[in-house]
């Protein structure tokens, strides 16, 4: 399994320093659209830690452009589009936690996967300590993350949090 990175998964995992975790997990890209989606004044050093953690940034060829707007429904990006069309053509899961982004990906039968998804296969694979885990779901609604309640309060028992 290789993973392919939205920039809502990206931008989640950077709030809690958890980026690094991703190469652990399994093989993992973004597009450079989507890393550039990414680049903002209230990320800094995103890049870096992509960079840092192994992730494979991939070109984005102009070539997939005319598939991936017809991917598009009016509620994808255009960066999500060519997300969408990447993983869909080269086998990857993807990793989004952006809802028209989801649906979509069951619409094109493309695996996908989220952030609570990345916080089990942590603790499973003892990747870090469930105290690390604990404080990514105890600051992501801080941050105003929109992850289901019932699924964190879920991930909470589960970590003894």
């Amino acid at each position: 399994m290789i993973l392919v990175t939205d920039a809502n998964i990206l931008i989640t995992l950077f709030d809690v320093d958890g980026v690094s975790v991703l190469p652990q997990i399994s093989p993992t890209e973004v597009l450079d659209v989507v890393l550039g989606e990414c680049e903002h004044e209230s990320q800094p050093g995103l890049r870096e830690a992509v960079i840092d953690a192994g992730i494979d940034i991939i070109s984005s060829d102009v070539a997939w452009a005319p598939s991936a707007k017809r991917m598009m429904n009016g509620k994808l990006s255009f960066p999500d589009a060519l997300c969408l069309f990447y993983a869909k053509n080269q086998g990857r899961v993807l990793l989004s936690g952006d809802r028209p982004l989801r649906n979509r990906c069951e619409v094109e039968g493309v695996e996908y996967r989220g952030a609570i998804w990345v916080v089990q296969e942590v603790y499973e694979r003892g990747l870090l300590p469930p105290e690390e885990l604990c404080r990514w779901i105890k600051t992501w609604p801080l941050m105003e993350r929109r992850l289901p309640k019932a699924e964190l309060d879920r991930l909470k028992e589960s970590l003894n949090c």
